[in-house]
Formats: structure tokens, sequence, C-alpha cells
């Protein structure tokens, strides 16, 4: 009877700790268009050197990927960038569930708007976030030599372009240089 009683209590005791999730820890909050459109990176849930990421917007948390383990990540880097007018962008890029960096670019599309994604997955992090009318464009340096063209970049519903030269910006589209040391 006394192992019964001990067994249960062991039982009770996992099945609250389970329960209690740790706090998710803001990283980083990131005003797309003025502080009604933000959108924040949380994570939390800690295992050795990679934790589950989640974004806040909309008054929601959403898993970066489909799931916890689709979003649980390592060596993850972040940036809010801005074209230094109007626009930011925020980007996230780590080791997640691919063999490449993947990641996502949030933005503001002022056409519909609404907070637009844009996800990735390259052999190293994006340099350049080019917006325009038609959205925006997250450009690589095409450094892992998966094709003959210089620059790749992904687009608003899941366009893909090889390049041999670097985008143009005319007028009214803004080019953000993101930092070599983040993503």
């Amino acid at each position: 009877m006394k192992n019964v009683v001990s067994g249960i209590g062991l039982v009770i005791f996992c099945v609250q700790a389970l329960a209690a999730q740790p706090p998710l820890q803001t990283m980083i909050d990131c005003e797309l268009a003025g502080s009604q459109h933000t959108i924040s990176l949380l994570r939390g849930s800690p295992i050795i050197d990679s934790y589950i990421y989640k974004t806040r917007y909309a008054q929601m948390t959403r898993f970066v990927y489909d799931d916890a383990e689709a979003s649980r990540g390592s060596e993850v880097q972040w940036q809010c960038a801005s074209d230094q007018k109007n626009t930011n962008v925020l980007v996230v890029s780590g080791e997640f569930t691919s063999n490449y960096l993947q990641g996502a670019l949030f933005y503001f599309d002022s056409t519909d708007g609404k907070i637009q994604r844009i996800d990735f997955a390259e052999r190293n992090r994006p340099r350049w976030i080019k917006i325009s009318a038609q959205g925006a464009q997250v450009i690589f340096e095409n450094t892992g030599n998966e094709s003959s063209h210089k620059y790749l970049s992904y687009g608003k519903n899941g366009s893909f372009l090889e390049l041999d030269q670097f985008p143009v910006t005319s007028k009214g589209e803004s080019l953000i240089q993101l930092n070599a040391s983040e993503p």
C-alpha cells in the first residue's frame, strides 16, 4: 500500500511538472508598420543548445513552423531591419529540421493590410530584402553553388528566382541590406 501511495504521488508530481510549461522569453519586438503591426519572436523549452521558437502578432501566438518539433531550432539568429524610411522587416534563420539553414521573413504588406511571411532554406543566411508593390523578396548570394546563377531570391506565394544580375530597385521600392553577422 505504501508503494502504491508513493507511486501515485510520483505520478501527480510528474504530471504537474510536465504541465507547467516554462514561460516564453521575448527575444525581439519588431514594429513592421507602427505599433499596431508589431511582431515578437519568442523562445522557450530549452534542451541543450536548442529552443522552441514562436511568433506573436495580431493577438495570436504561433509556432514558427507547423508544430513544436518543427519549430525547435539551434544557431537561430534574428534581425529587425529597416530601409531607414518607413519599412521594417523581421528575418529569422537557423537550424531547424533541414540540412540547410531555414528561415522566414515577416513584413507588413500594405496592399492587404496584413503581416505576410516568406519561407526559405539555403546554405547561407540572406543578405538583402527587396520591398516593392508586388511584395518582398529575400535575396541570397549563391555561395552553395546549387545553381550556376549568382543570386537566389524567394518571394511572395512561394516564388523562387535564380538571377545572374542583382535585382535593381525602381522608384517606390526599397532595398534593405542585412548585417552579415546576423541573419
